[in-house]
């Protein structure tokens, strides 16, 4: 938030040195002209009177200095230089004091006036500085507050683009592994408190699991090898757009590796995970793509899946992780039996699960339920 500082109002101290000073200073308006003139004349009529022989000698047509400038002749030494220039210091300076004096005895309210008037305009106008002080200090304090707040808003969104950019995958557009790691721990413990309530109230959980696929694009090094890896990452883009419009906003769908994507679909019943695997596996056998001066092709992908928890009765038993590797096996199943397939990996609730799970494939035939696309196709 920028905050807003408060604007003193320079022109108050202004008017207030302003009046203060006109104020102290009025009674010298009710002087007349002529005692102002009678005051100001002082000094040359105490002047007159000092040295009587200036008028005598203006008489006589004489220069006033004459009688007084000083004469070498008939001088012994310098001494008496010198006491003629002491003599007129001497005058000089009794004449500014007795003119001060004099204007101090008849307008003793005069000086006192002059001298609280200047007295209270220092004041106001070190009232004043404070004022401009105390502003410019208010201001320079704003204004680095409010840098302080742009670049720290700059910052937290360069933060958020970065961030944004460490969870999608350049190429594709989507997502990547490094976003499922940061938020699947949410889901996880989601699914659990479902779970968990069911359980107190007696009931089967509805809509609380997540199916996880695995899904390989079929033969994909020859198409980089035959048209070249700009046709490669083209293809790579054009099945992730089709991943998405397959899925829910709130689904996964993240580049797992090279060719390989995974969909994480999120809270729903675990009897959807062949049905969601043969969907995936048809809209890329559908698929057309499009290459510049070679026409279209066609490709195929093969897909793994298996759902978390693995087990309703045991849910506890396999975690997410484990879930993972699971369909990366019967990924692996599927590459190696046909191709252009899907098998899925779910618990048989009958068998119990090892405390210590070893995830092979002759170990996990013991309590686990294997569908594939052959099957389904028997009992859609």
């Amino acid at each position: 938030m920028v905050r807003r500082s408060r604007h003193y109002p320079l022109g108050r101290g202004t008017c207030l040195a302003c009046c203060l000073t006109l104020s102290l200073s009025f009674p010298l308006q009710a002087y007349s002209a002529t005692g102002q003139a009678q005051l100001l004349a002082a000094p040359f009529n105490q002047a007159s009177a000092m040295l009587p022989g200036l008028e005598t000698n203006a008489a006589q047509g004489l220069s006033p200095l004459v009688s007084y400038a000083p004469s070498m002749a008939g001088r012994k030494d310098d001494g008496s230089i010198a006491s003629n220039t002491a003599l007129s210091h001497n005058r000089g300076t009794g004449l500014t004091s007795s003119w001060l004096a004099s204007l101090h005895e008849q307008r003793p309210a005069l000086t006192l006036n002059y001298l609280f008037a200047c007295l209270f305009a220092i004041v106001a106008l070190a009232y004043l500085m404070h004022r401009l002080y105390k502003q410019a200090v208010t201001y320079s304090a704003t204004r680095l507050e409010q840098k302080i707040d742009e670049r720290t808003q700059a910052l937290a969104l360069e933060n958020k683009r970065l961030h944004e950019m460490s969870q999608k995958d350049p190429l594709t557009g989507i997502k990547n592994r490094h976003f499922i790691e940061e938020v699947i721990d949410q889901d996880v413990n989601r699914v659990k408190r479902a779970y968990d309530a069911a359980r107190e109230m007696g009931q089967a959980p509805v809509k609380a699991d997540m199916l996880a696929f695995i899904v390989d694009i079929d033969h994909f090094k020859p198409i980089n090898d035959t048209y070249g890896h700009l046709v490669g990452d083209h293809v790579l883009t054009q099945v992730a757009q089709r991943l998405n419009t397959l899925f829910r906003n709130y689904d996964y769908v993240v580049r797992w590796g090279g060719e390989e994507f995974l969909v994480v679909a999120r809270f729903v019943d675990r009897q959807q995970i062949d049905r969601l695997a043969e969907k995936i596996r048809l809209a890329i056998e559908t698929m057309e793509f499009g290459i510049e001066h070679q026409g279209a092709i066609r490709l195929t992908a093969s897909v793994g899946a298996a759902p978390y928890p693995f087990s309703v009765t045991q849910a506890d038993k396999i975690s997410w992780e484990q879930v993972i590797h699971l369909a990366d096996m019967a990924l692996y199943a599927a590459k190696t039996s046909s191709r252009n397939t899907w098998f899925s990996y779910r618990a048989q609730e009958t068998q119990a699960i090892p405390d210590e799970v070893h995830l092979h494939p002759d170990s996990i035939e013991k309590f686990t339920k294997i569908s594939s696309r052959s099957y389904y196709r028997k009992t859609a």
